[in-house]
């Protein structure tokens, strides 16, 4: 078996990007890992995503040789079936692909100039990611990643989550006599 074995740069078809850390590190929730960029882009099944996981695969089996059987059976795989998800979920019907990188990925916009602005960036709009698939061998366990690359945010979309509320909507206004109660 070899040591860690990258594959050959993809880049996906486009999907809605959700969970954007783009433009800082998403917060790791195991101990001791490090926070990471990421993404998560919901690509309609429709689209074909062969490419990406031949690659995948590829990378598996250099890395992993006999001990590799199949993307499905890894423990983490970065693509997973959105038609697990409840019906009314977005991701449901879609591939869900997920990709992470330690460094800054590029993001533009379908002219490739450069986004610097979160607000830009949003879980609903749409895009494409560009990704390296990567072995990694852990004590618990084995299987491939997707290095985030790059980011093209392609057009605007309905965010998910709804646009939020604003403070007039659902608080009434107090008075002062309110700081006395406490």
């Amino acid at each position: 078996m070899a040591g860690s074995v990258y594959g050959t740069r993809i880049t996906t078809p486009t999907g809605r990007i959700s969970f954007p850390y783009l433009f800082e590190k998403a917060r790791s929730l195991d101990p001791g890992k490090e926070d990471k960029y990421e993404v998560t882009l919901y690509i309609p099944k429709s689209e074909d995503i062969s490419a990406l996981r031949a690659e995948m695969e590829k990378v598996c089996k250099e890395a992993f040789g006999a001990k590799f059987q199949s993307l499905e059976k890894l423990k983490h795989p970065p693509i997973k079936d959105g038609d697990s998800k409840d019906p009314t979920d977005p991701a449901y019907g879609h591939w869900i692909i997920r990709a992470k990188s330690a460094k800054r990925p590029v993001v533009c916009d379908g002219s490739r100039v450069n986004i610097e602005s979160k607000e830009q960036v949003y879980g609903g709009c749409y895009g494409r990611i560009n990704v390296t698939p990567g072995s990694y061998s852990q004590a618990t366990g084995f299987g491939v990643t997707l290095y985030l690359n790059a980011v093209q945010k392609v057009k605007d979309g309905e965010r998910f989550g709804g646009g939020g509320v604003s403070a007039e909507e659902v608080f009434e206004v107090l008075g002062d006599s309110v700081e006395d109660n406490f």
